[in-house]
């Protein structure tokens, strides 16, 4: 608990920083409106199953997502591992993925504390006057959890390559954006072709954003397909678990061995 308070009161420590997370929301926000504004103007009603508000709803909810998910324990693995605290991290009183999953979470809630005015500004122009149920807010609840989870052990996989090499730079980078593609943050999944959606289905990323979104926007899913997406979710938060945990062990050895 103390390491989420001590993430979280950084972030409030800096008035800067919160008024240029508040403004960085509005300012994505409303390029996604005045953008969608502008594609629908050419007489398409509908796209890809989305019609204007539906699709400003999605992107409201991919910056949620964002802001409270994409936490950045790659970097911050990579940084500890190159100037040595990685170390001092590991004979701590709390374990490695504890640690550092609790600054990402204290980060996190200071983040979405402060993006959550504006988005429920502009919620409230465009959200359907539509009441959740308790039942996906519940089921809703525990996906995003598990795609803040599934994101952090993938993360921690990427980060531990810095074991073996230098500069991992590049190798974060094209994570960023392979994620960010293959997620739906950047398109709805919806957009591409079937054969492709079914590639997608065997990766992890849809399971981060899209399909938790479709959760709370879809009103073809019923509570099987709420199950479904957790269950998958879990297996996958599972697998990527056991993976870190290898990479974890695997890496200390090879750090040890070279006299890191």
């Amino acid at each position: 608990m103390s390491i989420i308070l001590i993430s979280f009161r950084s972030i409030l420590n800096y008035k800067s920083s919160v008024l240029l997370l508040m403004l960085q929301a509005s300012i994505q926000i409303m390029i996604s409106v005045f953008l969608w504004t502008y594609i629908y103007q050419s007489n398409q009603i509908n796209i890809a199953g989305y019609d204007f508000t539906s699709m400003v709803q999605y992107y409201l909810g991919t910056i949620i997502f964002s802001y409270f998910v994409f936490y950045p324990v790659d970097w911050e693995i990579n940084d500890d591992v190159h100037s040595g605290n990685f170390f001092s991290i590991l004979i701590k009183p709390v374990t490695f993925y504890k640690y550092y999953f609790c600054k990402m979470l204290g980060d996190r809630l200071a983040h979405l504390l402060f993006i959550i005015i504006p988005v429920i500004l502009f919620s409230s122009v465009y959200y359907k006057n539509e009441l959740l149920t308790i039942e996906i807010l519940i089921l809703g609840s525990i996906a995003i959890i598990l795609s803040m989870v599934l994101w952090f052990l993938i993360s921690c996989c990427v980060g531990m390559l810095s074991f073996w090499l230098e500069n991992i730079f590049f190798v974060l980078t094209v994570k960023e954006i392979v994620i960010q593609f293959l997620s739906g943050i950047l398109l709805p999944l919806s957009f591409f072709s079937n054969n492709f959606r079914l590639f997608l289905d065997v990766l992890p990323f849809k399971y981060l954003v899209y399909e938790p979104l479709q959760m709370f926007s879809n009103d073809t899913y019923k509570l099987i397909d709420y199950l479904r997406i957790i269950c998958i979710q879990l297996i996958w938060c599972i697998i990527f678990y056991i993976i870190s945990r290898f990479i974890l062990r695997k890496g200390v050895e090879h750090f040890s061995n070279v006299g890191g």
